[in-house]
């Protein structure tokens, strides 16, 4: 009859530390089980229509770029999430401005694809200098990508 109880623990012991430790593994902080992801920000000079995936991938543009597009992965992304992009120039040539914000966006999306932004050419030209995308899954920074203009 021993034996018959000792396995019974064996056997339970580990199932009842699995459920244990569940909890206190959920409280720790960003646990997400749906492998949600923002990856492969790629900035463009364009995007393939259908896909919006990059096409004609760079890091460098000139101050006539018509248009400037972020294009990023999205992986597992739930229904209804918020993927929001700001375009910040860093530093450059305008030498009172650094850390500008520049403009910010957002759509709602879902699923595995990817999804681009965008940024035209403002009047005068690309301002010389550097510049970061900033990506958010539901207001939480995920990635980013930079890029220079010259």
């Amino acid at each position: 009859m021993k034996k018959k109880r000792f396995a019974a623990i064996t056997i339970a012991l580990p199932v009842l530390v699995a459920i244990l430790a569940f909890p206190v593994a959920a409280c720790t902080g960003d646990v997400s089980f749906s492998g949600a992801s923002l990856s492969n920000a790629t900035m463009c000079t364009s995007v393939e229509t259908g896909t919006r995936e990059p096409i004609e991938p760079s890091n460098v543009f000139s101050p006539d770029t018509p248009e400037i597009y972020c294009s990023v992965k999205l992986s597992n992304i739930p229904t209804g999430s918020e993927i929001g992009a700001q375009w910040i120039y860093v530093q450059g040539e305008l030498e009172n401005l650094s850390d500008f914000l520049i403009d910010e966006m957002s759509v709602t999306a879902s699923g595995t694809r990817y999804l681009s932004f965008s940024e035209t050419k403002p009047e005068n030209g690309w301002p010389t200098g550097d510049y970061k995308v900033k990506l958010y899954l539901d207001g939480k920074e995920k990635t980013s990508a930079t890029f220079k203009v010259e």
